[in-house]
Order: C-alpha cells, then sequence, then structure tokens
C-alpha cells in the first residue's frame, strides 16, 4: 500500500513539474530612446488551447502586458487587439521570431515580434518601441537590435 501511495505522489509530483507554467522570470525592457532600463517579471500559463504571456511591470502597473497566444489560429491577442502572422520573422542568436501586425489604417500599423516558446521579444508601433530580453545589454546593443528588427519588418 505504501508502493501505491509513493507511485500516486510520484505521479502527482511530475504531473504538477512538467505543467509548463513558469512564474517570475526576470525580463528588461528596453525602451527605443530612452536610457533606463524596465524591470518586470514574466509569468506564463499553459492551457490546451492558449498560452498566456503576463508582464508585470515591477513599478508601473500601466505598463504592464498580458498577451494571449492562439494555438490553433497562430493569433496573438493583447487586450482588444487581435495580431495576425505575417511572412517576415527575426533571429536572435538561434532563437527564430515570427512577426505578427495589426493594421487599425494605412497610417497605423502595430507590429510585435514573437515566439510561442519564448514570449515578446519586441513591441513595434504599440506607444512606445520597446525589446524585452532576460539579459541585460549595453545601450548600443539595443540600438543595432532594433535596426535589425526594422530591416527584417521591411523586407519583402
Amino acid at each position: 500500500m505504501k508502493k501505491l501511495h509513493f507511485c500516486f505522489l510520484a505521479l502527482a509530483l511530475l504531473m504538477i513539474s512538467c505543467s509548463g507554467n513558469q512564474n517570475d522570470i526576470a525580463i528588461y525592457g528596453y525602451e527605443l530612446g530612452d536610457r533606463t532600463i524596465q524591470q518586470l517579471k514574466l509569468n506564463i500559463k499553459l492551457t490546451d488551447q492558449e498560452v498566456n504571456f503576463e508582464y508585470t511591470h515591477k513599478k508601473d502597473i500601466l505598463k504592464s502586458i498580458n498577451l494571449k497566444y492562439q494555438v490553433q489560429e497562430d493569433l496573438v491577442i493583447i487586450d482588444s487587439d487581435t495580431f495576425t502572422k505575417i511572412k517576415n520573422s527575426y533571429q536572435l542568436k538561434t532563437f527564430v521570431y515570427e512577426m505578427y501586425q495589426i493594421k487599425k489604417n494605412k497610417d497605423s500599423i502595430k507590429t510585435l515580434v514573437f515566439s510561442p516558446d519564448l514570449g515578446l521579444l519586441a513591441t513595434l508601433g504599440i506607444g512606445s518601441d520597446c525589446v524585452f530580453l532576460e539579459d541585460s545589454i549595453a545601450p548600443n546593443a539595443k540600438e543595432f537590435i532594433f535596426k535589425e528588427l526594422y530591416i527584417n519588418l521591411n523586407i519583402e
């Protein structure tokens, strides 16, 4: 009987550890044209239909981002905006991020650089342009990433 209880306990712990949810991942946010570094916490919650990415700003709750990735439709949703995948992508080191866009009108295009496995890399045209990384980088490295993002966004 003790072996049976131990097996159930081991199975329960395995299921909890393999659930895919990740909490309190430190993320650094870098805005274009701003030298300050934002500190955020990322929480990822998986369900069958979607992956929720919650970026919580440590000091300003208004700068927090709640993003949902719809697995079946390959869509990204922030607030009431639905972003669809475009053909452009961006590679940072060995990771490939896809680009998702929404066009409200011809003068308003918002772009997300996103990976369903890694989360949000950048927001372009959404308030201020931001890059989100797990590592701290130098200001000139941030500018280089933005330059590469804009080049990849404008490749036909």
